[in-house]
């Protein structure tokens, strides 16, 4: 066919023409070896050159090729890991452009534009859970754990565990001993209490009561005594049942909490007369006993303090506290007296031999107790130099001991007025008040507290007024007796969460 053979003239055509591109390079090759002479190398005095050569092909084949993609740069990235890059070394300063600064020269750092810093985030602890115990919790748990106190005063490291409520409770005590003697024993309570798996823990803080912390504790009620015309100001309680005797005239007023571990009290009444009027802080029957101490010692109370003063007196003896914080002691019936006019920071103890009535009056500046482990006689007033329901800021204290009596002397001593103490008051047997058929004329002030196995009748000589001296609260007279009983001192009422999990509680 006519196309065919013009293919085939075409093709011979490029064939010769391949033929003479192949010749004329071989001819350039040929002229280029020839020219350049035999050198294998340039020597430091020879020349190098390069020549162009350009060499007419007409008949070299014109067509168009293919155009190529162009090559993208190589990025360092597609680099072999084998393909080290090394860097061009570059030449070092000479000695003299190199100059060293002077040691005491300050040197100053160059400009450079810096980048403020981001705000650094403050670190913020994570806030405890907390929330409120229940109303019936805040109530249980403290009473529980001072019964718990209570009981376990010998045996300190016992473990506590039980179960109230659908809930696991467990507690560790820590037992706080008196760091003196007039501070008071303490128990920290760490409460642990699992709920559905819920860990909770808490801290409360128990104290151990001393017998100055009530106004008034009785042991055995004498039936022939019945309160009458009596005001008690703070906390009363009484081992046995007592006597209330409330006319259409006057009667007697508990302004305080009163307990009793008896069933009930009797109560003689003339006239309309309410109990709440003669309860005002209410009345709570068949509570734990308060037992009365065996042994009254003040330093089995007391931790041994190399500051304090204890002067022992072996036979009857009177002393006379004065205003300055100076006193004096005579020995009844005897030459032997003594004298103090220098005040003690420190407590001062006074302690009778068996046997040896002590007698005292005056006014009290310091810490003072005076134990007798038979009798103590109060001749005429006993009061602080400073009134703490006048000074908040008093130091005054003043404790009367006796493993037996303590008794108002007639009133012959005291004379027929208003009888006024400022004491803690501990009568282990009896607290006497002598001559009480005396006419009526006068009235007992108690300012502190008053504790006895029993009491006697005040009337018709004394109608008696006892009122709480609140600073007993945190402090007592050094060497005063404590009971068994603890309570709850501080409690937020709070639980705090805990993040762990029981490990044996299950959902």
């Amino acid at each position: 066919m006519a196309l065919s053979g013009l293919l085939e003239s075409k093709n011979a055509q490029r064939t010769v023409a391949a033929s003479a591109s192949g010749a004329l390079h071989l001819m350039i090759f040929i002229v280029a070896f020839v020219l350049g002479g035999k050198q294998d190398g340039i020597g430091s005095n020879d020349q190098s050159f390069a020549q162009l050569v350009l060499i007419e092909a007409p008949d070299v084949d014109r067509a168009e090729g293919v155009e190529l993609r162009p090559i993208e740069p190589m990025q360092a990235s597609t680099l072999p890991a084998d393909i080290s890059v090394t860097m061009p070394e570059l030449p070092l300063p000479s000695s003299e452009a190199v100059r060293s600064n002077p040691a005491d020269e300050e040197l100053t750092p160059p400009d450079v534009e810096t980048q403020p810093m981001p705000p650094v985030a403050p670190v913020v602890d994570k806030p405890e859970v907390t929330f409120l115990a229940s109303i019936q919790e805040q109530t249980s748990l403290p009473q529980r754990l001072a019964k718990l106190a209570e009981e376990l005063q010998s045996k300190p490291e016992t473990p506590l565990q039980w179960e109230q409520d659908g809930r696991q409770y467990t507690a560790k005590m820590v037992w706080e001993r008196a760091r003196d003697g007039t501070a008071l024993d303490r128990v920290v309570a760490e409460v642990s209490a699992s709920d559905h798996g819920k860990l909770m823990s808490t801290r409360i803080m128990l104290k151990r009561l001393a017998f100055s912390q009530f106004t008034q504790v009785v042991d055995r009620w004498d039936p022939l005594v019945q309160l009458h015309d009596d005001v008690i100001v703070g906390r009363f309680h009484s081992n046995s049942q007592f006597n209330v005797l409330h006319d259409a005239k006057v009667g007697p007023k508990f302004l305080g909490k009163v307990t009793t571990a008896a069933r009930s009290f009797e109560m003689s009444a003339r006239g309309r007369n309410r109990e709440s009027d003669v309860f005002v802080g209410g009345i709570e029957t068949r509570t734990n006993r308060i037992n009365l101490p065996q042994s009254l010692q003040p330093f089995a109370w007391a931790p041994y303090d190399p500051e304090a003063r204890i002067h022992q007196l072996t036979d009857d003896t009177r002393i006379r506290f004065f205003a300055d914080g100076s006193y004096m002691w005579r020995t009844h019936d005897a030459p032997g007296s003594g004298y103090m006019n220098k005040p003690s920071e420190h407590p001062v103890y006074f302690v009778g031999s068996v046997g040896a009535t002590l007698y005292v009056q005056g006014v009290v500046a310091g810490n003072m107790l005076v134990y007798s482990p038979t009798k103590i006689v109060i001749e005429d007033d006993l009061t602080y130099a400073n009134d703490p329901r006048r000074d908040p800021e008093s130091r005054d204290y003043l404790g009367l001991v006796s493993d037996r009596y303590i008794e108002i002397a007639s009133p012959g001593t005291t004379g027929p007025g208003d009888l006024t103490i400022h004491a803690a008051i501990f009568a282990g047997r009896r607290f006497v008040v002598r001559d009480i058929d005396h006419p009526r004329a006068a009235t007992l002030r108690i300012f502190g507290s008053l504790s006895a196995g029993s009491l006697s009748a005040s009337e018709p000589r004394y109608a008696t007024e006892i009122e709480y001296d609140h600073r007993f609260e945190q402090r007592r007279p050094p060497g005063f007796p404590m009971t068994t009983r603890y309570e709850a001192e501080r409690w937020n009422g709070q639980w705090s969460q805990s993040s762990e999990r029981m490990a044996d509680d299950t959902l």
